[in-house]
């Protein structure tokens, strides 16, 4: 009786919380499913761009988004027998690679940052050699490859509603350090910069024009994406 008192008289303890849920964490077998089916809406070989899935950020700013390389994981495979951490590329890059384990145990894919939930985020990755540079013509023919994905895109397959109607009509260069830039014809041509990232405006009347596009500083990734949340607002 006397032990139950001193418990009863003792201060509460303070609950220190190590993690929280992540609403974001998705099913692997879906999610790899989805995968497969946007992959083959892509143009034959040779191409202009691939597809890869993108964390759908819930909490990091954009220029943190677009700079984002996690230091431990980003993003894992789990089940009941695998635990696999994927390769993620800057800004939150990624592709599902085949597990038939993690399939077959219904795994689940897990994010170290909030995101959202049932929603992975798609991103056409440009092919740029190592020369960094890509012609108007080549720009030209990747958004006319894309708006042909897009039509494919059957209207009554709702995981890909954002990517069927999405306005793509631009690229953004992302260079691994500050003062990247990105020229056409040498000259600085960034219609918006976030963080080291470089946004252009895909303008129809320059298709023919034979001007190139030279993407100047360390090269990360080049990516087709709807300019309008990167441009000034208009007032």
């Amino acid at each position: 009786m006397a032990a139950h008192a001193q418990e009863e008289a003792a201060a509460p303890k303070a609950i220190q919380v190590q993690a929280r849920k992540n609403a974001g964490n998705l099913p692997y077998r879906a999610f790899f499913d989805i995968q497969k089916h946007v992959q083959g809406y892509l143009p034959p070989e040779p191409r202009m761009f691939d597809a890869l899935f993108r964390i759908s950020f819930t909490e990091l700013p954009m220029p943190e988004r677009e700079a984002y390389r996690p230091a431990k994981w980003g993003v894992s495979i789990v089940s009941d027998s695998v635990d696999q951490t994927l390769e993620i590329r800057r800004g939150g890059y990624f592709q599902l690679p085949a597990n038939a384990k993690a399939y077959e145990e219904n795994a689940t894919l897990m994010f170290s940052e909030q995101s959202r939930h049932n929603f992975l985020d798609v991103g056409w990755v440009v092919r740029i050699g190592s020369e960094q540079r890509l012609s108007y013509a080549d720009f030209s023919k990747s958004m006319t490859e894309l708006r042909a994905v897009q039509k494919a895109m059957p209207f009554y397959r709702l995981s890909m509603k954002t990517e069927k109607y999405a306005k793509y009509d631009g690229i953004k260069a992302c260079f691994l350090e500050p003062g990247g830039a990105l020229l056409i014809d040498g000259k600085p041509a960034a219609d918006a910069t976030v963080g080291n990232c470089a946004v252009l405006k895909f303008d129809p009347s320059r298709a023919a024009s034979g001007a190139t596009i030279e993407f100047s500083g360390p090269l990360d990734i080049v990516t087709i994406v709807e300019t309008a949340p990167y441009l000034p607002a208009r007032t």
